[in-house]
């Protein structure tokens, strides 16, 4: 009687143990789809910048501050992977067979190999390593693990059909394995805080207040030849070579100024900015984009850093994707996103525009805030990227009301030579009247329409003047450390910094992950 109680005992033992092990092995299932779930429709989500394919998934895809959650979902699916790797080797002795297993052992292959893919590359790639080469990887990895889910679960819905989650859920959840999937999640902690300290270190070498540094363009002085620099790679940027350019930057400081100097591959020097033609039906815009704020070909290079005092991913959580990224605010039109602070911080924005800018010798000196409320009547909701505040100059578009396919110039050059230029001064221009309007069919005039040489007040704080050649952009701007600007952020060490890139592009700009920490010496 002992010894028949004492099998019942084990037997009894054994199918506790495995109907343990498989509700371990269902919640494990379950928190493993929810999170490479959560991390593919983030991540394609982001993906979408520069694959305008993605957008016909857009209303699945999530939107708003999705790269915080990409990156901790990617630690939480690299956990995951971790603590498979050991079950498996733990556990090969007492492997079960599936249901079709010649089938599942080569979509597994599949699956494991799109998941090992898509850790290694994500790792690299959030600490800012080989990003150019890796990030096809990456989001082929994720096209591939996508399709081993649907390849891997379809044989079972077949099977089970709508009961199979029914089955699933209630002892799953009733008899998780709460200490593995704690430990899972302590490496995916450990993952996501070892990721925060990594950062670019720009060292800004100190400067006497006696050196004069002239922005030109050409950075010829030797101060910048002896100062250390870094190399950027950024990616996402349309036009660019695989969307791809490496920015080399250094800086210097006197006690009251600091000096940038940016360096860029672009092997095309872009510089007309949606230039008017002379049509047999009047004049348009010359475009392929612009309608949807999203130009490509007939547009300005152009170069933007943003400064911060924190150092967060996602442009320091402001960049917000999607169509309608932020509550209760307009739709955009291109449906990329919006640049905006939900946290009623400001960043500073210095934006440098071959056309519109250069030949003032200035960057427009923008800011990030908090979204700005819609006008009636305002064509485009710009969130929370905004201009400084000026006391006076600025630049207008050369139209009375845009439409696609006609508008109507608001003047007119008053020496017809001076049709080819880049912009259309106010006071070597007259104001538009048909009779005037002799130039022929094809020729062309300038969208840019100054009405000043530069900008003054707050907004022209920013120094700048850019020069191409050889397939090289350098630009050098300066700014004063403190500009007592409630629209700026103070110049000192600590303060983080992201730069982009444009190639004749009005929005579809290059980027990078990890922010660049100022250092200074003095």
């Amino acid at each position: 009687m002992l010894i028949k109680c004492k099998h019942i005992f084990v037997k009894s033992k054994q199918g506790l143990g495995v109907s343990l092990n498989r509700n371990i092995f269902i919640s494990l299932h379950i928190i493993a789809i929810s999170t490479v779930l959560l991390s593919l429709l983030t991540g394609l989500r982001i993906s979408s910048l520069n694959t305008p394919t993605l957008m016909y998934f857009d209303a699945i895809l999530i939107s708003g501050a999705v790269h915080n959650t990409h990156l901790i979902s990617g630690y939480f699916f690299s956990a995951l992977v971790l603590y498979f790797i050991y079950y498996q080797f733990k556990n090969s002795q007492h492997k079960q067979p599936y249901y079709t297993q010649s089938y599942h052992k080569w979509v597994n292959r599949l699956g494991y190999i799109a998941g090992l893919l898509s850790v290694f590359t994500g790792l690299l790639i959030s600490v800012d390593l080989m990003v150019h080469t890796l990030q096809p990887l990456h989001f082929i990895s994720a096209l591939l693990f996508l399709l081993y889910l649907v390849m891997h679960s379809w044989i079972y819905i077949l099977q089970h059909g709508k009961g199979l989650l029914v089955r699933l859920l209630p002892s799953s959840f009733i008899h998780i394995a709460w200490l593995k999937v704690a430990s899972i999640a302590l490496i995916a902690c450990l993952l996501y805080l070892l990721n925060i300290p990594v950062k670019h270190s720009l060292i800004v070498s100190p400067i006497s207040m006696d050196i004069l540094i002239e922005i030109d363009g050409h950075a010829n002085e030797p101060q910048w030849q002896n100062t250390p620099s870094i190399a950027i790679n950024t990616i996402g940027g349309a036009n660019f070579v695989d969307g791809h350019t490496q920015v080399t930057i250094k800086a210097l400081s006197n006690a009251q100024e600091t000096f940038f100097l940016f360096s860029w591959k672009d092997p095309t020097q872009s510089i007309e900015h949606l230039p008017l033609l002379k049509t047999a039906k009047g004049w348009k815009v010359e475009e392929d984009g612009f309608y949807r704020f999203d130009e490509q070909s007939h547009y300005e290079d152009k170069f933007a850093v943003m400064l911060s005092n924190t150092c967060n991913s996602g442009a320091d959580g402001t960049t917000h994707l999607g169509r309608t990224p932020i509550e209760d605010k307009p739709s955009n039109w291109h449906g990329k996103g919006y640049h905006a602070s939900l946290d009623n911080t400001v960043r500073d924005l210095w934006h440098w525009k071959a056309v519109r800018t250069n030949d003032m010798y200035l960057a427009d000196d923008n800011f990030i805030g908090a979204p700005a409320s819609v006008q009636i009547g305002q064509r485009r909701y710009s969130a929370g990227y905004q201009a400084d505040g000026k006391e006076s100059g600025a630049y207008v578009m050369n139209w009375l009301w845009y439409k696609t396919n006609f508008i109507i110039p608001k003047r007119l050059p008053i020496n017809a030579l001076a049709e080819n230029k880049k912009v259309l001064p106010w006071f070597n221009s007259t104001p538009y009247q048909p009779q005037l309007d002799t130039l022929p069919e094809g020729s062309y005039l300038p969208s840019v329409l100054y009405r000043s040489n530069r900008f003054e007040g707050d907004r022209a704080d920013v120094r700048a003047r850019g020069h191409w050649r050889n397939g090289i952009w350098t630009l050098e701007l300066v700014r004063k450390k403190n500009t007592q600007s409630t629209h700026d952020i103070s110049l000192k060490t600590g303060v983080c910094m992201w730069v982009s890139a444009f190639d004749r592009s009005q929005i579809a700009h290059t980027r990078h992950h990890k922010a660049i920490q100022l250092q200074y010496s003095l």
